[in-house]
């Protein structure tokens, strides 16, 4: 069982935007300060332009434990912060990540959004959480799980966290994995996102980055077992539009 867990959780860690030298981390600061401003439309690009509506249908989930005490981890620039307060109500989100220029623009939304005194953007990586045990409700992470470095750290952190049966909610982009989806997601990829990302920003290995980390990324039961490894109980597994997107929503058991 060690050696399995060893190579699920080392395959997409050793997945780097720029070198094999410098730490993963290191460089996704880099990265995301970088492309923070063309980010979300390349998100939408990704997604096929589902990423709202796969946000909605996931924070749903949450609707039935009522969670008052939310934090965001890989926040960006907070939309998916906002969207809680839309879906959810709850008294306060914390967001969190590790890029400080994605923060700036999730910082403004916030504003226009009209709740600066609702939610609040702390850069923080998720591996080292400053905050106390038991304080949220609920963690939720979109599209951020496959860019940790650390990745059994950071769920350590997010149990430890988490109240007694708080919820964590992971949104993880998948390549299909056969038949006539995964070679027309891959056609799409190649043809359609490669060569728009070329007129999004110079940094071409940002958004190789991503769509390589996204194929590396366990999914599906592979991903379940690595959370339940880490103490988490399985409440809810969904595959949305074609397996192009997976939902995981787990619970910390009271013991």
């Amino acid at each position: 069982m060690e050696k399995e867990k060893r190579t699920n959780k080392y395959t997409f860690q050793e997945v780097k935007p720029y070198n094999e030298k410098d730490g993963k981390t290191e460089q996704l600061v880099r990265m995301f300060d970088t492309i923070a401003a063309q980010y979300d439309k390349f998100n939408d690009l990704m997604s096929w332009g589902f990423a709202k509506l796969w946000r909605k249908r996931a924070l749903s989930s949450l609707k039935r434990f009522h969670p008052m005490q939310i934090l965001d981890v890989a926040a960006g620039t907070a939309d998916m912060c906002i969207k809680a307060f839309r879906y959810l109500n709850p008294e306060k989100v914390t967001g969190i990540d590790i890029s400080p220029k994605m923060l700036e623009i999730g910082k403004e939304k916030i504003i226009h959004a009209g709740l600066s005194e609702k939610i609040e953007l702390q850069v923080m990586d998720c591996s080292q959480l400053s905050f106390d045990d038991n304080s949220f409700d609920a963690v939720t992470i979109a599209f951020g799980v496959r860019n940790f470095e650390k990745l059994e750290e950071s769920l350590h952190q997010i149990y430890r966290v988490l109240k007694p049966e708080g919820h964590l909610l992971i949104l993880e982009l998948n390549e299909p994995q056969k038949g006539w989806l995964m070679k027309g997601y891959r056609l799409y990829i190649k043809l359609f996102v490669h060569q728009t990302a070329k007129y999004l920003s110079s940094d071409q290995n940002a958004y190789r980055y991503l769509t390589s980390s996204m194929q590396a990324f366990p999914k599906g039961k592979e991903m379940i077992e690595i959370l339940q490894n880490n103490g988490f109980k399985l409440v809810k597994y969904k595959k949305f539009t074609f397996g192009v997107c997976s939902m995981y929503l787990m619970e910390k058991p009271t013991n």
